[in-house]
């Protein structure tokens, strides 16, 4: 059995949706079996799709967008934790926090860091949403040297076939 200080680390990418929590669920299930610790990373981006992201249920708009991010990421892996009581790691990962344009900034993390994975949710966007926004997840596994998986949430796989 490998020592977990001797195994490169997973990357996990989260941005809070149902698509970042089944990555979360992904990465969490494989690691357990491969003994590598977890780093979940937010980069903090307030997207064009929907500005104000990390102002919903603030009033207080003079707090800097990193440490309404950071509140946001802690309440995230806190309902992890409790809807996933089994789930160790995520008691046991780091969670890290980097400013910039998502696609480049996951994988220039996950370089410094020398992840082995880079795992990273996809809402799936098709039609005119995707040739308009495109898909970070799309952009990640395309400039990425480093492997990626793309995991849907169950609800969007669902959806895609009704």
């Amino acid at each position: 059995m490998n020592n977990i200080a001797d195994t490169k680390p997973v990357l996990v990418a989260i941005d809070f949706s149902t698509d970042s929590e089944a990555a979360l669920l992904w990465a969490s299930n494989y690691i357990s079996h491969i003994h590598a610790p977890l780093i979940i990373l937010h980069v903090v981006h307030d997207p064009a799709d929907t500005p104000g992201f990390y102002r919903r249920d603030k009033d207080d708009w003079t707090e800097p967008l990193a440490a309404v991010a950071s509140h946001m990421a802690k309440d995230f892996i806190k309902n992890m934790q409790k809807k996933h009581p089994e789930l160790s790691c995520l008691h046991d990962s780091r969670i890290e926090f980097v400013s910039g344009l998502p696609p480049g900034r996951i994988v220039e993390f996950a370089r410094k860091e020398q992840v082995q994975l880079i795992v990273i949710g996809s809402r799936g966007r098709s039609g005119l949403s995707h040739i308009l926004l495109g898909s970070v997840a799309e952009r990640v596994a395309q400039i990425s040297d480093i492997p990626v998986v793309i995991v849907k949430s169950p609800a969007n796989v669902e959806e895609k076939h009704e």
